[in-house]
């Protein structure tokens, strides 16, 4: 049985939007459990009425992405879950979605498989499809190019490998758990405990993989994949000291404490990339 976790806050519109996704299925061995941590929107009351089959688990504005998910995941295994899919709730999928992972799954048994993340607005635009990540330079790039459409990808690639995996559309075999233990919610409250959660996978002797046949159609205006904002100083202040922003300094040092080889190297490194990202348009 394949557990569905997708962590809320408001945004009601874009939850309902993936639910009715989810509800068209061809693949039905599934249970979808929405994590509603202090939603103001009337959430976890509308779900429960509109979408009677969906699971609801509560709790505070305070637990972010991380404890929310673990949450979900938690109920998973107390109801003997196979495999936990974490979704965003600004993501649809195609009814095809779930099979295609499992089919991919069957095909790597000792594997965390990853989806590719396609605009919600141009299906054809890939945005992710697998990272190669440098761990002494903190330099990224996509596993494949980008320029491929959607369906040409799927056309050159039956597998493709990945140095890490965001928590938008992830398989994760309920085993590796038991093995690496949850997302790590004290070092990594809201972003990078999906890719710190692959590594740790990785380093326990799973393998990391996007299925190019699963998509997710994101929103990505919403999802830090699209286009700046304009660049203040204030708004500098505000990337490197919010947690609720992928550049903050703490989590990027503590991400290179745990994964680099040369901290202090790394972490100057991946300053500057940021800074030069944020700066240069």
């Amino acid at each position: 049985m394949v557990f569905i976790i997708i962590p809320v806050f408001n945004r009601l519109e874009f939850t309902t939007k993936c639910l009715d996704s989810l509800q068209m299925q061809k693949y039905v061995n599934y249970r979808t459990i929405v994590v509603d941590h202090g939603s103001t929107d009337g959430t976890a009351s509308y779900i429960t009425e509109k979408y009677p089959d969906v699971t609801i688990l509560t709790g505070d504005e305070s637990m972010w992405w991380t404890a929310a998910t673990n949450v979900g995941i938690k109920y998973a295994l107390e109801q003997n879950a196979t495999f936990v899919l974490t979704l965003n709730n600004d993501l649809t999928v195609d009814e095809t979605y779930i099979g295609s992972l499992m089919n991919f799954a069957k095909d790597h048994q000792n594997a965390i498989v990853g989806s590719v993340s396609v605009d919600i607005d141009n299906p054809d635009r890939i945005v992710f499809a697998g990272t190669r990540w440098n761990r002494r330079s903190a330099k990224y790039r996509s596993a494949v190019s980008l320029e491929l459409s959607s369906g040409k990808l799927k056309e050159l690639y039956n597998e493709i490998e990945t140095d890490m995996l965001p928590g938008r559309g992830t398989l994760i075999p309920t085993d590796v758990f038991s093995k690496i233990g949850l997302y790590d919610v004290d070092s990594f409250p809201h972003y990078a405990a999906d890719e710190d959660f692959s590594l740790r996978a990785e380093r326990a002797g799973y393998e990391l993989f996007v299925s190019p046949a699963s998509l997710v159609k994101s929103r990505v205006e919403h999802t830090g994949l699209g286009s700046q904002k304009k660049v203040t100083l204030n708004y500098i202040i505000r990337s490197f000291t919010s947690i609720k922003s992928p550049r903050n300094l703490r989590i990027r040092w503590r991400w290179a404490k745990r994964h680099t080889p040369a901290p202090p190297i790394y972490f100057a490194f991946d300053f500057a990339r940021i800074l030069k990202s944020m700066i240069i348009k």
